[in-house]
């Protein structure tokens, strides 16, 4: 009972402020209509471009340019949005221009940038949520159709162009920087490489790789350096003084035969030992010259014995001898002392050696590494200049839009009578609050607090009846007026009624196959 009498109280409500929720809503609802009607129509039109991705196999043949996706698509937008840019094409197209009249270029440029819009079109990778990056929407506002559709195809085109030359650059740029640092490196190899022959040519004689050959020559020099003095020990007996004495021309001849043949074998054995190591660049080619000017001479020696053997009646001087052997063993321990000097450096040498060649085999291996760089980041960059690469591709043109895609006019007018409504509601409870009348025995109730014995109803006469009557009547004619003018202006302004009631028709039949 108690609910009957709350919702008789509020219909009693509506029923006495109804003119104050009616009025402020058609009111509201009027000015909506009419601004929904009087916005300027605006147009979209979208671009729809493809991220191709590199028709070769990244195993054969990479890019260079491995910058994220994400990442360049920002890059031109910024470029794109850049103030210079959107000046130019506002320009190149006389955008926003009234009546002769155009607008300063903050304001143009400021309008283009809300105008544009660049919207990225991704798909999910897997069930951890990881999306790539496939495309992405271009789309451009603007007050007439055809200008709508060339300014989005000449936003695309910038793109497009930005994206080649963004990615051209990028790859010769890596290619620039290996070729410096390969020339950088020739440079250092060239500069090492002339150390290294220095350092060969002034320490010939004591390097590592002629280090057994002089062991060897010293074993030899011993030797000789031995016979030498034995040979003397003989020459300052007093049996070969007699027997030189005597005249024996024959055992000096043969000793000094046999002293030569001694020497020519040691030239000629060291001149085999020495001979591969010709071939391999050990030793300088200008001692086996010497050698070979060494063992001629020594021929001519033995040649010149023999002959002198073969004469008769041929003497020595034995003091003449002596001297000789003397000479001949100060320059063997001259040679052995520069032998054993020369042996002695070599691990010197050697330390000093060995850190240039690792030098330059570092710079070697980082010269040919660098070299094989600059092979790839040369391929990546014929791949971009014959976009064979990642690429950009126009999957939509954009098209000359055939309805404005705002004002979004029905929704304005719903949303103005919906809130027409919620303020005549609220204005009609607003004054229900402020009114202190006593209108039902619950007023009166609440009021006095007693409850009355019994309620005498309202009496209604024929006159509040009739009057009564014609305020529904009128109500009723403002609310057919109001139907019609919405219908006119959607007829005239918006769409005509059979070509929106056949569009309704169709999204009926649609819906209607698709439940089917």
């Amino acid at each position: 009972m108690e609910q009957d009498l709350d919702l008789r109280r509020y219909f009693s409500i509506v029923k006495r402020r109804y003119l104050f929720v009616i009025l402020p809503a058609l009111v509201i609802l009027a000015a909506t209509v009419a601004v929904a009607f009087l916005l300027p129509k605006t147009y979209l039109s979208t671009a729809t471009i493809l991220i191709e991705s590199q028709r070769i196999p990244s195993e054969l043949a990479s890019s260079t340019v491995t910058s994220n996706t994400n990442e360049r698509i920002k890059v031109i937008e910024q470029r794109l949005m850049a103030r210079d840019s959107l000046l130019e094409i506002a320009a190149k197209y006389d955008l926003y221009t009234t009546n002769g009249e155009r607008p300063s270029p903050t304001e143009i440029v400021e309008k283009m940038r809300g105008a544009i819009l660049i919207e990225q079109i991704s798909v999910t990778l897997n069930s951890r949520r990881n999306t790539e990056i496939v495309g992405f929407h271009v789309s451009f506002e603007y007050g007439e159709p055809r200008m709508t559709a060339r300014v989005t195809n000449e936003l695309v085109s910038s793109i497009l162009a930005q994206n080649v030359e963004t990615r051209l650059n990028r790859a010769a740029e890596t290619s620039d920087f290996f070729k410096q640092q390969l020339t950088q490196l020739e440079s250092r190899l060239l500069a090492t490489e002339g150390r290294l022959a220095d350092f060969k040519r002034e320490n010939e004689a004591d390097l590592p790789e002629t280090l057994d050959t002089r062991r060897v020559e010293l074993t030899q020099a011993l030797t000789d350096l031995s016979t030498v003095d034995r040979e003397l020990r003989l020459a300052a007996s007093p049996d070969a003084t007699t027997a030189v004495a005597d005249g024996s021309a024959s055992q000096q001849l043969a000793f000094r035969l046999q002293a030569e043949q001694l020497n020519y074998d040691s030239l000629v054995e060291r001149r085999k030992v020495l001979e591969p190591l010709l071939a391999k660049g050990f030793v300088p080619k200008s001692q086996i010259l010497d050698l070979d000017k060494a063992i001629s001479l020594s021929e001519i020696n033995l040649q010149s014995i023999k002959a002198q053997m073969s004469q008769q009646g041929f003497s020595a001087d034995p003091a003449t001898r002596q001297q000789l052997l003397e000479e001949t063993r100060e320059k063997l321990a001259a040679k052995v002392d520069g032998l054993k000097t020369s042996i002695a450096r070599t691990p010197t040498v050697e330390v000093e050696y060995a850190a240039l060649q690792r030098e330059y085999a570092n710079l070697q291996a980082e010269y040919n590494q660098t070299k094989a760089k600059l092979a790839e980041a040369e391929t990546g960059e014929r791949l971009e200049q014959d976009r064979q690469a990642e690429r950009f591709e126009v999957l939509e043109q954009a098209t000359v839009p055939e309805t404005p895609a705002k004002p979004e006019r029905v929704k304005i007018i719903l949303a103005g009578g919906f809130g027409g409504l919620a303020v005549g509601l609220g204005l009609a409870l607003l004054l229900e609050l402020l009114d202190n009348s006593i209108r039902t025995s619950s007023d009166l109730e609440r009021r006095l607090k007693l409850r009355p014995f019994a309620v005498i109803p309202y009496i209604e006469t024929a006159a509040e009846m009739r009057q009564r009557l014609r305020r529904r009547i009128m109500m009723a004619g403002g609310v057919a007026v109001a139907i019609t003018l919405a219908v006119f202006a959607v007829h005239f302004l918006y769409l005509p009624l059979d070509l929106l009631a056949e569009r309704g028709w169709q999204i009926i039949h649609v819906r209607l196959a698709n439940q089917v």
